[in-house]
């Protein structure tokens, strides 16, 4: 799994969508997307898990996860 997912289920969890979710941490609009093949940059990760109630090691740790 990488980050992408992990935020991806997350977001599932909370009834957010990605749009929201980068609203809400005042992120540009696709930046989220873009971890599908790229990694975050710590700060903008760290606003993202602030919107989802998690630490950024929450989701390293679950994004360190392989898929089931």
């Amino acid at each position: 799994m990488n980050i992408w997912k992990a935020v991806s289920i997350r977001a599932v969890r909370k009834d957010l969508s990605i749009a929201d979710i980068e609203r809400k941490a005042n992120i540009a609009n696709g930046t989220i997307g873009g971890w599908r093949k790229g990694r975050p940059y710590a700060d903008t990760l760290r606003k993202v898990a602030d919107v989802l109630g998690c630490t950024v090691n929450e989701l390293q740790d679950e994004a360190g996860k392989e898929d089931a």
